[in-house]
């Protein structure tokens, strides 16, 4: 297995001098959104470098957010109007983490919302996120990262903005305020929301790195084991540390268990448990790459039709296909994303499937589609059960331990009784709780059964891997006829502009004409 380092990089965007991520937050989630944006505080259009690289971009809003921040421009003109007067303002943090190549764009955008949830939004901050799947010039090399956007003031429970900081005076012996010589206070600022504290960058990194590995596990894909920690860090033997609070993290210290540190572990196993039946195409990953990257037939080299014509002439120029990441339906199901750009590939799509003309490529993908519509219902259908049983499974998992302090209090009358309940009050509250959260999922004539429930969960898993190679085919069948009708058109595109510049008259004929 090899171990593959992760690439993570913080930066604050604001009007300081010492801001590294830019001075305006509008610029920013109009570069990741590839939008164009307008921002009221300095009456500036902000337009987009590029656009064919957006996988997805999103919004994610916590209790209290207006329901108008979900429109990014609106969110950010607010972030930059809030701090209107404020020359050296921190306006947003920006944060970028590299996303496996191996992964669908499926899959990451699930795995990244979640990811988000739980870091950030869970915990106040207004969040945008934006995915992007770029390609190096020189060695074709894809690299699927994630930008992602934080607000730095909480949301007050009237939906308005609160403050970052608040003030503390510094006291005497006495518990007096002390004087400066200009009369004024002597006080410090104390962060109200704790996001500035110095160990979350390296919570959210190693909980990127937990959350890339327990994925991968789940899938299949075992070929890399990402780590977070830097070079110099590998070196040592240190503890992991999560971000509770000062008083939660001095109990755990101490060994105790607290509230918020059950609710982050429960997350994190809830979130491994619940991943798998969540990513329906990562089931078939390991169909999709042998059929991406089966060898080419030897037929392709001598066969003559205007499809192939168009590979090999856009592979002479590129020397490669270029892939539609922006509006694709099929292709974003596919982690060999790559393979799909080679020639060889895709002339043998075309050969084995007899396609001639691009007319029969639309025939081939109007015959498939219904193919697909089937089986991705039939897939989705058995994965929301397994989501299901999934999450009934992990309920009573958290119910379990607590079982046998509920059975022998039952067991017991009298004095004895009451003196075990009084000991025990803490176990059986949980028992109480946790059996309530368990009912409430359940259906009224429904009883706990997780024999049962193991049962099922295993026999709709087997139904999903039993439909993998034929979804898998059609899937890979479709996102190829998706690649080539994009370069098709981008193809056509080209030629239109390079014959309007040949017959453009150049200025000084134009001149001579003229006289």
């Amino acid at each position: 297995m090899a171990v593959k380092s992760l690439s993570t990089r913080i930066a604050i965007i604001g009007r300081g001098a010492k801001c590294s991520g830019g001075s305006s937050a509008v610029d920013r989630s109009a570069y990741i959104s590839r939008t164009t944006m307008y921002s009221e505080y300095d009456g500036t259009y902000y337009y987009p470098k590029y656009s064919e690289d957006l996988v997805h971009s999103e919004v994610m809003l916590p209790e209290n957010a207006p329901e108008e921040y979900a429109d990014p421009s609106v969110l950010w003109n607010s972030v930059e109007m809030r701090e209107k007067n404020n020359s050296k303002a921190q306006l947003a943090r920006s944060y970028k983490i590299s996303i496996p190549n191996e992964w669908s764009y499926e899959l990451a955008t699930e795995v990244v919302r979640d990811y988000v949830k739980r870091n950030f939004v869970d915990e106040g901050m207004c969040v945008q996120f934006a995915i992007h799947d770029s390609e190096n010039p020189v060695t074709h090399q894809r690299n699927l990262h994630c930008h992602i956007m934080m607000t730095m003031r909480p949301i007050m429970e009237d939906g308005t903005w609160g403050e970052k900081q608040k003030k503390i005076y510094i006291l005497d012996a006495d518990g007096n305020k002390i004087r400066t010589k200009k009369g004024n206070y002597k006080c410090t600022t104390q962060d109200v929301t704790g996001w500035n504290n110095k160990e979350n960058a390296k919570r959210w990194r190693r909980n990127w790195a937990d959350t890339i590995n327990a994925v991968n596990e789940k899938n299949g894909l075992t070929e890399n084991f990402w780590e977070h920690r830097s070079f110099e860090e590998q070196g040592l033997d240190i503890l992991p540390q999560i971000h509770l609070g000062e008083k939660a993290s001095a109990l755990e210290r101490a060994g105790i268990q607290t509230e918020r540190g059950n609710i982050n572990r429960r997350i994190m196993e809830q979130n491994k448990a619940i991943l798998t039946a969540k990513m329906l195409v990562a089931k078939a990953e390991e169909q999709l790459q042998k059929l991406v990257n089966s060898k080419p037939v030897e037929a392709v080299r001598n066969t003559a039709n205007e499809v192939l014509d168009m590979i090999r002439a856009v592979v002479g120029r590129k020397g490669r296909l270029d892939i539609p990441v922006v509006g694709s339906k099929y292709l974003k199901k596919i982690s060999q994303r790559q393979a799909l750009q080679e020639q060889d590939r895709m002339e043998q799509f075309v050969v084995s499937n007899r396609i001639e003309s691009f007319e029969q490529l639309q025939g081939f993908m109007e015959q498939r589609v219904p193919a697909y519509e089937k089986l991705a219902q039939e897939r989705q259908g058995i994965a929301e059960k397994i989501a299901r049983l999934e999450q009934l499974l992990y309920a009573y998992s958290e119910l379990q331990p607590y079982m046998e302090y509920h059975k022998t209090s039952n067991s017991m009358k009298g004095f004895a009784k009451r003196n075990y309940d009084k000991a025990h009050q803490t176990e059986l509250e949980m028992y109480d709780s946790y059996r309530a959260d368990l009912k409430r999922m359940l259906a009224p004539d429904e009883k706990i059964t997780p024999k049962k429930w193991t049962e099922q969960k295993a026999r709709l898993e087997a139904k999903l891997q039993e439909s993998n190679p034929g979804y898998a085919k059609v899937v890979t069948e479709l996102a190829s006829a998706e690649v080539i009708e994009h370069n098709r058109k981008m193809y056509a595109l080209t030629r239109e502009a390079e014959q309007r510049q040949r017959n453009r008259v150049p200025k000084h004929k134009k001149n001579e004409q003229s006289l």
